[in-house]
């Protein structure tokens, strides 16, 4: 995939809506497969100026997944089924990690007594991991921006972590020792899957709710420091996700993110979700992705 260089004034606005700057840009397509929504095809387009680098996805979806509520049935909050709609790309950072150019992110995915490990395969190896969230993050404007090591994380099969963060982000709606939300929507607004932080109200008469009311498992704040260094934007219509992601090209954190310092090859492979978990994704597996900023 060839970025196409263009002016600051002439970029994108990230907001899920396709602006006209991308009509000039060659759509590059790929095919995700093996996840229970079989192969998905997956359009992509790139644009840089001289401080930024821009990303344009589009890929089908029957339906919009934002998923992540409670559920109050009469007598006490669980958790309903489903999650969201999840899209994630996987970049080699400083093309360290073995055989990634040759076969992509199936050198990250490694089963386990029938259990999937995430993780590279060496020290020195790193991934730099933009995870897209839809009811998560993208009404605050943002990927989750993480990173993949060899180390797997304590009782778990991934070595999957997120970026440093100096404030913000999203956090459990829930309390613990009450086991039952602690935020509603404010009066007279109807709830949704999206409850921002700063419009969140602390619920203090549980008698309201009925059988069948819904909560958002989170509420929102746009993370600052290394975590919030990916902006996104998303809007699903007619079938179909539309996202927009940017980044600077150079960071601070060099550790855990990849750096566009010069044309490239950068190295990636993308991962897609439909209302599901980890596991069950379609991914780009042996097809490497190539970035070339021309």
């Amino acid at each position: 995939m060839a970025a196409k260089k263009v002016k600051g004034a002439e970029a994108p606005t990230i907001d899920g809506k396709v602006d006209k700057v991308w009509d000039s840009v060659r759509a590059t397509k790929v095919v995700a497969s093996e996840g229970p929504q079989g192969k998905v095809e997956i359009s992509l387009k790139a644009l840089y100026t001289e401080k930024e680098v821009f990303f344009l996805f589009q890929w089908p979806d029957k339906t919009m997944s934002l998923s992540r509520f409670y559920e109050f049935d009469g007598k006490e909050w669980k958790k309903t089924k489903g999650n969201e709609d999840y899209f994630a790309l996987a970049w080699d950072i400083g093309n360290s990690v073995k055989d990634f150019p040759k076969k992509g992110c199936t050198v990250l995915c490694h089963k386990v007594d029938k259990e999937l490990s995430l993780k590279t395969n060496a020290p020195g190896e790193r991934i730099d991991y933009w995870f897209h969230k839809p009811q998560r993050m993208v009404a605050v404007g943002q990927a989750d921006d993480q990173y993949l090591t060899h180390e797997l994380k304590e009782k778990s099969e991934s070595a999957r972590r997120t970026d440093p963060k100096t404030g913000g982000g999203y956090e459990d709606n829930w309390d613990k020792e009450a086991k039952r939300p602690k935020y509603t929507f404010p009066e007279g607004v109807k709830p949704g899957p999206i409850l921002l932080k700063k419009d969140a109200v602390e619920i203090k008469d549980y008698g309201r709710f009925k059988p069948g009311d819904r909560l958002p498992r989170e509420v929102l704040a746009p993370f600052t420091g290394s975590r919030g260094d990916v902006q996104a934007g998303a809007v699903w219509e007619k079938d179909r996700w539309t996202l927009e992601l940017k980044r600077t090209l150079v960071t601070e954190d060099r550790e855990n993110d990849i750096q566009f310092a010069g044309p490239g090859p950068y190295y990636f492979g993308i991962s897609v979700w439909d209302d599901a978990d980890d596991e069950d994704h379609s991914h780009t597996g042996e097809n490497v992705l190539k970035l070339m900023l021309k």
